[in-house]
């Protein structure tokens, strides 16, 4: 496959317009699950995947009014529909009991379209014919959950089957003349990348017309969340589902149609994995990811929620700014809270250490507040400048700031002037003459990946250099980085919160800088449990795996001692 081909536009375009999906829950349960409705496969919740606006009610035409009157009021959505029976097994009864719900729901309302979700273990040939009889008055639909090809994967996440089984009943349904699409998930416990890749071989010489392809979410409840499960999956992200999911595609024949490339649940529901982007970004980086190959993906570009954007860090598994808008976390979490402006308008040369220059953002924000300003900006990584040079308009003010850092490490223009210091930042640390900094921007990658830049020892270095009436101010909240800054004596506050639930920190030698003091409680967790334990790295050369476990042993040590694992006032 070279080109992607939407099931939704397959639709509009034989339909004349979009048809919407009226979910429906026969509550017929499962062959996988004991009495129907206990246990199944390790990942499914209990509900069955039922549809969101659905209650376990059996009164089949209150369902189809539910569903009419749902999309109606969220999509504007009117006649025709598709009937989507997708809750547990919709196809888990004798072939009459089937025939009379199937009517029921169908009788309800004008229905064009029949998708009909089941497994390859619950279709016997009475209703692989009742669904042909189907298909002589409805476009009908069998949505197939296959999974994976590996039977030790399926036997692993207890699929009650083996791919032996989809072979068979795709084979049959498509002789008789029934329309299939493949159920896949990617990221199942113990499956790698090439596992999948050979999963979607497999599914290439079958007669599947379509492909339902999604991440493996880990929801709270099921089997696959306990701690009992045997195999951690492998919880991918975006970038890394879009990897896996373009060579999948790249498998099957061009005429497969893609019925869905991301799953849904409750956001409060999902364990892992935790995505940054909404759908609509996600499809629209996949559609550009999958057209253009060829492009570096060391680093992949987003445009974030305000217009501005942003790359993601394979090795940190993180971006460099919130989705909610990279520019306006700059201005808000940095710009506003160090009061730059102000220390500026004063007219005095102020002096800003930007701990991780990334794509210029914090350094491009403080730069358009005018001067006489001078920043020192650090930063580990070559490659981040040119993968950020490609972002920005020529002529642009963040263009021209990243062009002429990664030409010379100077930029100086309108009394302004950035100095970049390439390498580790605990090096150039403590080079710094004591009290030389008005302002310290704080940006690295969150502690619990990129720990070198959060732990006590290196906080103590940039309080030192920091000047009496100077301020710090990071978009982290995290309670081992504020537990370091407050016990390098620093005054913790909270900046207010965007793009993330708490607000980023704002610290200071004068207690009347920080705007929002700590609540009570939160200086609690961070002093009297372990959860305000810092990271320590007193040669700041320690690797992360070694802050790791020092941070680890230090906590056994205190848990030993009688101190709180949290705090509860």
């Amino acid at each position: 496959m070279d080109q992607l081909h939407f099931f939704s536009d397959y639709i509009a375009r034989k339909y004349g317009k979009r048809l919407y999906r009226i979910g429906i829950d026969l509550a017929l349960g499962c062959p996988n699950r004991v009495d129907r409705f206990g246990p199944g496969c390790v990942f499914c919740s209990e509900d069955g995947n039922r549809a969101r606006h659905l209650a376990r009610k059996l009164d089949l035409k209150g369902q189809v009014a539910a569903g009419i009157a749902y999309t109606a009021q969220r999509y504007g959505a009117e006649a025709p529909y598709i009937a989507y029976f997708q809750a547990f097994t919709s196809t888990h009864a004798p072939a009459e009991e089937l025939r009379r719900l199937y009517g029921e729901v169908l009788e309800s309302a004008p229905f064009a379209v029949v998708i009909i979700g089941t497994r390859p273990d619950a279709l016997p040939p009475e209703t692989v014919r009742l669904l042909a009889e189907l298909a002589e008055r409805y476009e009908v639909w069998v949505e197939l959950g296959v999974q994976s090809a590996h039977d030790a994967t399926l036997e692993l996440i207890r699929r009650g089957h083996d791919f032996a089984a989809a072979e068979r009943a795709v084979r049959a349904l498509d002789a008789a003349g029934i329309a299939v699409g493949c159920h896949v998930i990617a990221g199942l416990p113990g499956e790698n990348r090439a596992m999948f890749v050979e999963t979607a071989r497999k599914i290439a010489v079958l007669p599947f017309r379509a492909v339902k392809l999604h991440p493996l979410l880990t929801i709270r409840g099921t089997a696959l969340a306990s701690a009992d499960f045997p195999v951690k999956p492998a919880g991918l992200n975006e970038y890394e589902y879009a990897d896996w999911a373009a060579a999948f595609l790249r498998e099957l024949p061009e005429d497969r149609l893609i019925m869905r490339l991301t799953a849904e649940a409750e956001p409060e529901q999902v364990i892992t994995p935790k995505w940054w982007m909404s759908k609509g970004q996600f499809l629209a980086f996949f559609h550009e990811k999958f057209l253009h190959p060829e492009q570096d993906g060391a680093f992949e570009s987003v445009m974030t929620a305000d217009g501005s954007p942003t790359l993601y860090h394979p090795g940190f598994r993180q971006h460099f700014h919130t989705l909610a808008g990279a520019a306006t976390e700059a201005e808000r979490k940095f710009v506003i809270p160090s009061r730059l402006r102000e220390r500026l308008a004063a007219g005095k040369p102020v002096r800003v250490l930007d701990v991780g220059f990334g794509l210029g953002v914090n350094c491009a924000a403080a730069l358009r507040c005018g001067g006489p300003l001078e920043i020192i900006t650090l930063e580990n990584d070559p490659r981040v400048l040119g993968a950020a040079l490609r972002l920005y308009p020529g002529g642009s003010l963040e263009h021209r700031l990243i062009a002429a850092l990664d030409s010379g490490n100077v930029f100086a223009e309108n009394g302004c002037r950035v100095e970049l210091i390439p390498g580790d930042a605990r090096d150039a640390a403590g080079t710094f003459e004591p009290q030389s900094f008005d302002v310290i921007f704080q940006d690295g990658f969150s502690p619990d990946c990129n720990p070198e830049l959060w732990s006590y020892d290196f906080v103590r270095a940039l309080a030192r250099a920091l000047k009496p009436g100077g301020v710090l101010v990071s978009y982290s909240s995290a309670y081992p980085y504020r537990g370091a800054l407050l016990r390098a004596g620093l005054a913790v506050g909270e900046s207010e919160p965007f793009g993330r639930k708490r607000g980023g920190t704002v610290a200071a030698f004068d207690p009347s800088l920080p705007p929002l003091p700590l609540p009570e409680k939160e200086r609690g967790i961070i002093l009297a449990s372990t959860a305000g334990t810092p990271f320590r790295d007193p040669s700041l050369h320690g690797t992360r795996e070694e802050l790791f476990r020092r941070r680890e042993a230090l906590v056994a040590r205190l848990r030993r001692r009688g101190v709180p694992k949290w705090f509860r006032k």
